[in-house]
Order: C-alpha cells, then structure tokens, then sequence
C-alpha cells in the first residue's frame, strides 16, 4: 500500500510539471491531452472485439516499435485483439503501412490516475514492453488489475538507472514485480541478477535481429533506383556511409576534407529537422565541400537530370526512415553517439558485411562489444585512427544470419509456454 500512496503523491507534482511543460513542448502536449481523450475512444473501440483477448504493445518510438514488428507478424489474429502504444507523437502519426495491429493509442504518461484508469480500462491479456519505457507506476497499476507483464529486450546494462546503487530498493522492488525480465545476452542476464537474485529473468534472442534482417531483403528498389545507379558495386569499396551523427561526433565534421581524400561520404545525421539540416550545410559551404541533398537528388531523378551520373562527394541525408537501407551503398560505416552518451544501432550496418567504426563509448549497447571483441567493429578516439581505418579492405566475412536462431521463440515464449 505504500508505494501507491507514495506514487499517489508523486503524480500530483508530476502532473503539474507536465501541464507547465506542455505549454513549452508540443510532443508531451499532444500525449498528455490525448491520454485523457482516448478513453472515449477505446470504450468504443473495445465494443467491437468480438470475444477475443486483448494484448498490449508499447513501443516509446520508432525503434522500440521496429522490435515489436517481429512478434507483432506471428501474433493470432483470430485469437488476440492487438493494441499498439505509443509515447512518441511522432511515429503515432505517421502510417505504419501494413496491418500490424487493430487499434493504437498514445501510452499514458506514468500519472496515478491516468495509468489507473488505462489499465481499467483495457485489462489486456499480456502487457508487453519493448527496450526501454519502464516506468514504475504503470507496473503497480498492471500488477493491481493481474496483468502478466513482459519486459522485452530489457536493455538493463550497469550504465542503465536501475542499476544505480542509489535507486537499489527501488529497482529491486519494482523490477521484481515484473512478470518476465527478458534478455538477449548471458552478460544483461548477469547485470539484472547483481540488482536482485529474485528478479524472474531469463535469455530469449533479441528481436532486432529479426527485424534487421527481413528488412535487409527487403530493400525497396524503386525508392533507391537511382542511388544504385550511382553508388554501383564498383565503387562500393570507395563509399562511407556515417550514421546517426549527433552533436558529439564534432570531430567528424570538424575533419571532412581530410575523411574525403580517401572515402566520399553518405552522411546521415541522427535528428533530421531543418535546423540540424541547416547546421551542417553551413560546415559543409565553410570547407567548400562538393555536396548534394538526398531529397534534392530524388527530387532531380524525377526530372531525368543527367547531372545526376556524378558522385558527390558527400550526400547529405535529409529525410527520416532511409538509413537502414544505405548502409548497404558503401563498405564502411560510422556509427554516431560513441562520443556522447553512448554509440547509436550497429545492426544495421553488420548486417550488410560493413566494416563498423564508431567513438569509445559502447558499452550501453550489448552487440557493439560482443562485435568489438569479435573484430568486426573497430573503436577510434581521435580522427588519425580513422583514416588508418578506412584504408584498409575489409579482413573478415560478418555472417549475421549466424546469429538467427529461432525466429519465433519469443511469441512461442509469450503466447505459449508462459500461458
């Protein structure tokens, strides 16, 4: 009973702070009033199940989502109603193309009262969870109304805030109450255990690998028609693709000139907004760099513009969504963020047999180091090591089927076994 009273009390200034907030920022403010509206909505919605089961899905963003796709395919629709949640605005509204689910809705923020009446509300079969967006009040809440959670792809490595000595009791508790702690490696596996031997945890492959590699075959000719053309496989070897490229990764910027004499660039930032946009054409036109737009380039290949044969030396990526798919334009790839707080998503590079260069911090995600230590990725400190680098031909086959197990032993776990 404590901890509810405490969570009670905690969501009377938390839910201020988030109203202050939402005058400020238009994300939680479209999440905050839409957790109230659509309990409208779903009483409507949840009229027409007809006898099935209702299990719910949260994803925080796009990420998070593209890990639930792998389950979200195998899940019986004739058995289980799907709901699919979502903090992030931002991939709420975007069309998710195909018909991965029957209903979606904005994940409440953790307010007593909100999470109270969502879970009330829905009392879904199965709550599953994917990565990151654990919050401790929507855990009491499931756990009042005896809804099996599942934390999925628990990414709960020592740098993560549950593990954090002074939150120990905290962790322990909450996290104990978690039906199914699920991670994909013995090492996260052993991390969750430091933070308490009764934590139900247990190692199931992650489902990013799955997701990564459908995708990979599934490259839409049409969409790159045009960059196959220019980055053929005959000049593959002279391509580097640079990846999520945040604030921290200042000294790729700061260096270019000296990065294109030996590779010319597809550069991809990792937040692609206008001002961002704007920032790194201006680095580019202070180094009178050759460089083009991607939505410029498509935009001309609907024109027919001959120019277009040529290959700048750096494209700027200016649209979201196409990064997965141009890591497999080039043999080399930097992955950003290992300069900040921790290196970006390294499958997707690994996938297509890249030679991964990223900064030093690696160790907020499990597969940049089991790939370090395997020789497949290389971590640089200071531009030197880079260019030492990206001279040197690739030494090695990365056979990422290899680690493709069984494709459904997550739904098998979920759906079946845990029943």
């Amino acid at each position: 009973m404590i901890p509810y009273i405490i969570y009670f009390i905690v969501s009377i200034f938390l839910e201020f702070i988030i109203i202050i907030s939402s005058i400020f920022n238009v994300k939680i403010r479209k999440n905050y009033y839409n957790s109230y509206k659509q309990f409208f909505d779903l009483f409507n919605n949840l009229k027409n199940i007809q006898g099935k089961k209702i299990v719910l899905l949260h994803a925080a963003s796009a990420g998070e989502f593209e890990q639930l796709q792998p389950i979200l395919r195998q899940i019986d629709r004739k058995k289980y109603f799907i709901i699919q949640s979502f903090t992030s605005p931002t991939i709420y509204e975007i069309n998710h193309g195909e018909n991965l689910f029957d209903y979606k809705c904005y994940h409440p923020f953790d307010i007593f009262w909100i999470s109270y009446m969502f879970f009330k509300i829905l009392k879904p079969e199965k709550y599953i969870i994917s990565r990151h967006d654990l919050w401790p009040g929507h855990i009491l809440n499931a756990r009042r109304f005896k809804i099996p959670i599942y934390y999925i792809n628990a990414n709960l490595h020592k740098n993560s805030i549950w593990y954090n000595k002074k939150f120990n009791f905290f962790s322990k508790y909450f996290l104990e109450k978690i039906n199914y702690v699920i991670v994909p490696s013995q090492y996260l596996y052993n991390c969750v255990k430091e933070i308490s031997q009764n934590i139900n945890v247990m190692i199931i492959q992650d489902t990013r690998y799955i997701q990564v590699f459908d995708k990979s075959k599934k490259i839409p000719k049409n969409t790159f028609n045009i960059l196959s053309q220019i980055y053929n496989e005959n000049i593959q070897d002279s391509i580097m693709v640079c990846g999520s490229i945040d604030n921290s990764d200042s000294f790729i910027l700061r260096n270019l000139n000296q990065i294109l004499k030996y590779k010319k660039l597809i550069f991809v930032p990792h937040e692609v907004n206008k001002t961002y946009i704007k920032k790194i054409e201006n680095v580019l036109n202070s180094q009178n760099i050759n460089y083009l737009k991607y939505s410029q380039l498509i935009s001309d290949s609907d024109k027919k513009n001959k120019s277009l044969k040529q290959v700048p030396s750096l494209l700027l990526v200016d649209i979201i969504g196409v990064l997965p798919y141009l890591y497999s334009f080039g043999t080399t790839a930097y992955i950003g963020g290992g300069f900040g707080r921790g290196v970006h998503s390294v499958l997707e590079p690994a996938v297509f047999g890249s030679k991964i260069i990223c900064g030093p911090n690696i160790e907020m995600l499990d597969e940049a180091k089991e790939f370090k230590n395997k020789g497949f990725l290389y971590v640089v400190n200071q531009i030197a090591e880079l260019i030492n680098l990206i001279n040197h031909k690739n030494q090695f086959t990365f056979f990422f089927d290899s680690y493709l197990t069984d494709k459904s032993a997550m739904n098998k776990f979920i759906f079946e076994t845990s029943n």
